[in-house]
């Protein structure tokens, strides 16, 4: 199992809380985890996507490996060859973002939100707008939208990677940068 965090980080931060989330980040005053800290100060999140990554650094704090850390755009990235997928991450996410896959899968949708399609255009450049063309393009009917975001059956995958070819935003994935879209 690897960890795979399901949100590209595309999504701005919005202007008017960039600064009280940079003090909430740093604040190593309180128990509560920096990720928790910004859910409970912004319960809608603080970038334009609801369901994005807080860049708290939560699941980086508690890695013992060393597979996790926060990029420039202020998103968990995971180095899935130092990944022990032991899971602490996955556990240590407010906003349920990184998800525990096998190894051998290489497809994954890497979005969490839920918004609807015009909407999440708006907000993020690397969102799924849940049109369903992955869905319709799939050989062995292991994807399916659910609540306008794609979703992966993995027992059910054969790794053809048409989905990843065929989604019009390239938020389905190839690990092995094998399939591309269009």
């Amino acid at each position: 199992m690897k960890a795979v965090v399901c949100c590209t980080g595309e999504s701005r931060i919005r202007p008017d809380r960039a600064e009280l989330a940079n003090v909430l980040k740093k604040d190593q005053n309180s128990a509560a985890s920096a990720c928790e800290k910004l859910l409970a100060a912004f319960p809608e999140g603080i970038r334009a996507c609801a369901y994005g990554c807080l860049g708290g650094g939560s699941c980086e704090q508690v890695c013992r490996c060393h597979a996790i850390h926060i990029s420039e755009n202020g998103t968990a990235r995971v180095d899935e060859e130092k990944c022990a997928g032991c899971g602490r991450c996955v556990k240590a996410c407010p906003q349920h973002l990184i998800r525990l896959f096998p190894s051998e899968d290489s497809i994954r949708v890497l979005c969490s939100g839920r918004d609807p399609g015009k909407t999440a255009r708006t907000v993020c450049g690397a969102s799924c707008i849940g049109c369903g063309i992955c869905e319709k393009n799939c050989p062995a009917g292991a994807i399916h939208v659910v609540d306008n975001c794609a979703q992966i059956d993995t027992s059910r995958c054969i790794s053809c990677g048409m989905c990843a070819v065929k989604c019009p935003r390239g938020v389905i994935h190839d690990r092995d940068g094998i399939f591309t879209a269009e």
